[in-house]
């Protein structure tokens, strides 16, 4: 039994010998065949698969108005080139790449497919050694077990290639063969939907991807030797077709796709030999579009409720305050509002902005001119402030943390630093770093006895401003104060902003 297993495998081995000999046409074939041996452990079978669609690039790369090539993964994980077709209009590297080793930081679309299976399209590459930047569109090469063996990819300078018509790619005979059957080979491979017209209207062409589409759009297969008029999906025509010498855009939608279409007359010598079209998938893309914008919406509404439910708590907290003849309830509900009212500024920048981040310079600076007008001295005393430094875009959460410190600090010292005093400025410094960003807060006011600290009673107090700062903000506090004023300093990691 084992014996004939052995046979078998012999057998079914020399059989894929025989079929990648037959396979190989030239020598460009021969030295890709060399290469992927050499560089790789690819079987016998995925050459086959690797070169039938080398075969297939000079009409990939005439249909989509570029260069084609094929990469591998080597068994150093490296990208290799083994397969080039060089447009004869644009040739970006002017010379054979085949052999060459592509950099990861130039190329990481073909890296991502190579290694993770993932297509890209119409992403930026740098190619040549960063002497050229070019769009290049990406798609894995697949074997029959499903495993990732390569990447086809086509590359073109700018986006005004798309703006070509589609040439024609002689045969050797010199006849024009533009419907040849190795574009089905290559076109299994990607992500788009393919569909070729002769000079008569009728379908030559479709790949798998393309009668997805269409039975989506309750079209019966097969498509192949149907007229244009009876596969329309779009609203040109085919005499927009035949006269259009550019390239047409629209956008189709079924039950279950949203895809971009690109329609394009065959032109030769003037005359019009037929018609392509290409249909782009955006279903994910407008998927995740209508997502975000949900979401967008819903922070938005949840900003919206939580300032009304903020401003509602002050509202409460005044009519308490209103009611009530203890002077001590009274101050401890405008420290209260104070606080609540900081936390609303928040909540109101973020409703107004529709994100999840907020710019603390303009935060900070809503904050100081809110206690200014609500200063209980500005009728004795001038007091200015000024928000210098950089601009930080902080997540909720640290924003509002950062508004309560804020709030408390410019609070003290509007309280205590300017008593007898008939001016004072307050001033705030924001400096961003990398890993950690400082918010300043000084004043030229008469400073503090450090044995109050400890007693610091009114408001939150240093001491849980220090709390706020090291559990919350993951941050340091120092403190400064003498006769020529207070100058508080503390740090706060910089958050995530999305």
């Amino acid at each position: 039994m084992k014996a004939d297993t052995k046979a078998e495998r012999e057998f079914m081995e020399q059989k894929k010998n025989k079929l990648l000999s037959d396979m190989i046409q030239n020598d460009t074939d021969k030295k890709m065949v060399q290469l992927v041996e050499a560089a790789t452990d690819l079987s016998c079978g995925d050459i086959c698969t690797l070169l039938e669609v080398a075969h297939s690039l000079p009409f990939v790369g005439n249909l989509e108005g570029g260069d084609t090539y094929i990469n591998v993964l080597t068994r150093e994980k490296e990208s290799m080139v083994i397969a080039q077709y060089r447009h004869p209009n644009y040739d970006l590297y002017k010379r054979s790449i085949i052999g060459e080793i592509e950099r990861r930081e130039d190329e990481p679309a073909v890296y991502r497919a190579l290694e993770e299976g993932i297509s890209g399209r119409g992403l930026i590459g740098i190619i040549d050694e960063g002497r050229t930047v070019v769009r290049h569109t990406v798609s894995p090469i697949l074997n029959s077990e499903k495993k990732v063996i390569g990447a086809l990819t086509y590359e073109y300078p700018n986006a005004g290639a798309d703006t070509e018509s589609i040439r024609i790619i002689n045969n050797q005979e010199g006849k024009q063969d533009p419907f040849n059957r190795q574009l089905g080979k290559a076109s299994d491979y990607l992500q788009d939907a393919i569909l070729l017209y002769d000079a008569n209207g009728i379908c030559t062409f479709v790949n798998p991807k393309a009668e997805v589409l269409y039975q989506d759009k309750g079209f019966e297969l097969p498509l192949i030797g149907r007229r244009c008029s009876e596969l329309h999906i779009t609203d040109c025509n085919w005499s927009d077709l035949t006269e259009h010498r550019g390239v047409i855009r629209r956008e189709v939608r079924t039950p279950n796709f949203i895809m971009d279409a690109v329609i394009s007359g065959i032109w030769e010598n003037g005359t019009c030999q037929g018609a392509a079209i290409i249909f782009r998938d955006k279903t994910v893309v407008h998927q995740m579009e209508d997502e975000i914008a949900y979401r967008v919406a819903l922070i938005h509404e949840v900003h919206h409720r939580v300032k009304n439910n903020l401003q509602t708590i002050i509202s409460l907290i005044g009519l308490e305050a209103v009611h009530t003849k203890d002077e001590k309830v009274k101050a401890f509900a405008k420290t209260i509002t104070s606080h609540v009212r900081s936390m609303n500024i928040t909540y109101d920048l973020l409703s107004h902005t529709g994100s999840e981040n907020v710019g603390l310079k303009v935060l900070i600076s809503r904050i100081t001119d809110v206690l200014l007008e609500n200063n209980c001295l500005k009728e004795t005393c001038s007091i200015s402030t000024r928000v210098d430094g950089d601009d930080v875009i902080l997540t909720e959460t640290t924003a509002s943390t950062v508004a309560l410190i804020v709030n408390e600090l410019v609070q003290n010292s509007l309280k205590y630093a300017f008593k007898d005093r008939k001016q004072g400025q307050i001033r705030l410094k924001i400096e961003k770093g990398a890993s950690y960003s400082w918010i300043t807060v000084q004043d030229d006011g008469c400073g503090f006895d450090n044995k109050k600290i400890s007693r610091a009673n009114s408001g939150l107090g240093l001491r849980l401003i220090s709390s706020l700062v090291q559990s919350s903000l993951k941050g340091e506090l120092f403190i400064e104060t003498g006769e020529n004023g207070t100058s508080i300093r503390f740090s706060f990691s910089m958050p995530q902003a999305g």
